[in-house]
């Protein structure tokens, strides 16, 4: 992987449990790791007439290739241009020590 594709820049989040002052506990996630990235371009599965059936979900979720750090796990939320997405599934590329990132955007 060359360094100049990583252009873009993920921001990984962990999910962290606090009490408040009246004893409620609940789930905030704190930034834990910040690292570059290369979008990868998704290809669309089309049918013989030329309909993609994924269309209205092809923008939910995105491919990156990152460098191996062992700081990336799947329970992780990843902030990309603003919006949070949740890490689906991590594929470690063993030819090239990169890992392959699914995101999948959270609605809020």
């Amino acid at each position: 992987m060359r360094a100049g594709l990583l252009r873009e820049t993920l921001v990984f989040k962990s999910p962290i449990e606090t009490q408040s002052p009246t004893g409620a506990v609940k789930k905030e996630y704190k930034e834990v790791f910040q690292c570059r990235a290369c979008r990868k371009k998704m290809s669309l599965i089309a049918d013989r007439d030329g309909v993609s059936a994924m269309e209205q979900f092809i923008g939910h979720t995105l491919v990156f290739q990152v460098r191996n750090y062992p700081a990336i796990k799947e329970n992780l939320h990843v902030v990309y241009n603003g919006n949070e997405y949740n890490l689906k599934m991590v594929n470690p590329q063993m030819n090239d020590n990169s890992l392959l990132l699914t995101l999948e955007k959270i609605d809020t």
